[in-house]
């Protein structure tokens, strides 16, 4: 008896592991990569994806590299990339960023940026020494009032008072053109305090979860905390697309310009569904440009600019051209014409030829004139009639 409990508690304790397990291999595993930028590169920053479109991160530039030793950064990136770009001061400069960089997925890799923007990759370590461990983080937003000249972010995990940071005031945040300072933290932080001025002015303890929210702090030190971006609280929209009858499985690819924030993690973006003589999807209220394409993302209409939060309908003729609209086009109705046919065309009746007066020869042709005029005449109006007969047949 002892025995089978024994066993039915093993069994059990397996049981209980098989989900973890199953959900660690889920996981992605996460890869360094370690760049050297020229100098005068201001906040370098990485922008990765998979050959099959999927993007490491939410928008462009990318997240910003940290700093390692002599002139070294690094950022850890999901183990699927297979292509780096490395930009410095926001990506907003397309001249101090490098091409496309391919580098083979899962490896740990060096990157060494020149002058000129070309690059380097190696397999091999450039740095003595270890890379910093990877640790999960997550981003935070924080909009303060505009007297304040620093804007720093101090977190840590309560009850126990472990430190996100060294010293406080902790992390400085970086501020961004739509005025929201950014910054990150380890997900297993549960507390925060936005501070500025070097730490004289600050919020109160704020809880937490570890997952990206945005903190407005007004004068009063007072606050609002919220999960969703307050300048993308728009309720969802809906794509209407009509295409060409040679573009098969049509998609939507869908962002947010210029921040480049985009709506589905990789091209061809989502399939649309039919809806009579419409396709349509629903996309985020906030997205500002969509492409449509088709066959496999092969074919595509260029960049089409959208109002925010309002459905629209486009009317695609080729790659080339497309058309935009906020309310649905009317249909366009073709009536059938109809031919005339050889009764309509024929008067219904014939003139009689006009007998010939026994008369002289100088009645004769005046009679003629008179009745060519009249035989005229008669030709007109019946050939009034047809027009008027077709006419009708055309309504």
């Amino acid at each position: 008896m002892k025995k089978t409990i024994a066993i039915l508690a093993v069994l059990m304790l397996l049981l209980a592991v098989l989900p973890t397990a199953a959900f660690a291999a889920e996981e992605t595993e996460m890869i360094p990569v370690m760049v050297n930028v020229p100098e005068g590169w201001e906040s370098p920053n990485l922008w990765a994806w998979a050959d099959d479109g999927t993007n490491a991160f939410a928008s462009w530039p990318g997240e910003a590299l940290e700093e390692l030793a002599e002139g070294w950064y690094y950022i850890y990136v999901p183990g699927y990339v297979q292509n780096v770009i490395v930009n410095a001061n926001q990506g907003e400069d397309t001249a101090i960023q490098t091409d496309a960089i391919v580098v083979e997925a899962g490896k740990a890799v060096w990157i060494t940026v020149a002058e000129d923007l070309s690059a380097t990759v190696s397999y091999e370590a450039q740095l003595r020494g270890e890379i910093p461990a990877y640790v999960e983080k997550f981003v935070i937003h924080a909009y303060v009032p505009l007297s304040w000249k620093t804007v720093n972010l101090w977190a840590w995990s309560a009850p126990d008072g472990t430190n996100a940071f060294e010293a406080w005031p902790g992390e400085a945040l970086t501020e961004g053109e739509d005025g929201w300072f950014t910054g990150k933290a380890p997900t297993w932080i549960n507390s925060l305090i936005i501070n500025g001025n070097e730490g004289t002015v600050q919020t109160a303890d704020i809880a937490v979860e570890g997952k990206e929210l945005w903190i407005t702090v007004y004068e009063d030190l007072s606050y609002e905390l919220s999960y969703e971006d307050p300048n993308k609280a728009v309720e969802p929209i809906t794509v209407y697309a009509k295409v060409p009858a040679d573009w098969a499985a049509p998609c939507c690819w869908a962002w947010s310009a210029p921040d480049g924030t985009n709506a589905f993690t990789s091209w061809p973006g989502e399939a649309l569904t039919q809806d009579g003589d419409w396709y349509a999807i629903e996309v985020p209220g906030w997205i500002n440009s969509v492409i449509i394409n088709a066959n496999e993302g092969t074919v595509q209409t260029t960049d089409l600019s959208v109002e925010v939060g309002k459905d629209v309908w486009v009317v695609v003729t080729d790659a080339e051209n497309a058309t935009v609209s906020y309310e649905e086009p009317a249909a366009e109705v073709t009536e059938p014409v109809t031919e005339p046919s050889e009764e309509d065309t024929q008067p219904t009746e014939t003139p009689t030829e006009p007998q010939e007066p026994a008369t002289g020869e100088s009645e004769k042709k005046n009679n003629t004139g008179l009745i060519v005029g009249i035989s005229a005449a008669a030709v007109a109006v019946l050939g009034g009639g047809t027009v008027l007969i077709l006419k009708k047949k055309k309504k």
